[in-house]
């Protein structure tokens, strides 16, 4: 190989060589580096391993809605994961039913009353603040967002909204019929300073 072969392949190869090592180094990243999950990486696994190992088959839609809404859930008792026709609701801002009973609630494993308005159909009732409320008309409310009990809760002026309702045991939840009416804003008594 001549002198000239050399220089020629040298030249050729050092810019090559040059350009694979600094792409290696800069396409590599490091753990420390990466600003990412770890968590994710665990719930890939334990979603690989549901869909490849559970005994029966498995909706991943449904798996996917359970995992969403619980990473909502564990905030707060105001956080709630929103389905889309939910969030289509929410986002239009349809308007509520005239009719109401006059309660807030939230969610904690049930839908929790967090107040019950004074002079209103709830209080009438005598729902109370803590009372969990597992059914709306038949409707099991274990997995529904405040959101869509406060709009069951909602109906027409004069129309019976049925709750079952639990205070105190568990295994006994009672059921109360509460009429929705239409309620006037109470006045706000200001004092002066």
């Amino acid at each position: 190989m001549t002198t000239r072969s050399r220089w020629l392949i040298l030249l050729v190869s050092t810019p090559l060589v040059a350009l694979v090592t600094l792409g290696g180094m800069l396409g590599a990243t490091t753990p420390l580096n990466q600003k990412g999950f770890p968590q994710l990486r665990a719930f890939q696994d334990v979603v690989s391993l549901v869909l490849e190992a559970y005994v029966e088959e498995v909706d991943i839609d449904r798996v996917m809605d359970g995992a969403m809404r619980g990473l909502a859930e564990s905030l707060d008792p105001a956080s709630a994961y929103l389905r889309p026709d939910e969030a289509r609701l929410a986002e239009e801002g349809a308007p509520l039913e005239a009719g109401d009973i006059g309660v807030v609630v939230t969610r904690q494993f049930y839908l929790r009353v967090v107040a019950v308005r004074d002079g209103s159909p709830a209080a009438d009732a005598e729902l109370r603040t803590g009372d969990y409320i597992r059914a709306i008309n038949d409707v099991p409310t274990r997995d529904m967002s405040a959101m869509t009990g406060t709009r069951l809760l909602r109906g027409d002026p004069g129309s019976t909204v049925r709750l079952l309702v639990i205070r105190g045991n568990a295994a006994d939840p009672h059921e109360i019929a509460v009429a929705r009416k239409v309620l006037t804003a109470a006045p706000v008594q200001t004092t002066r300073l």
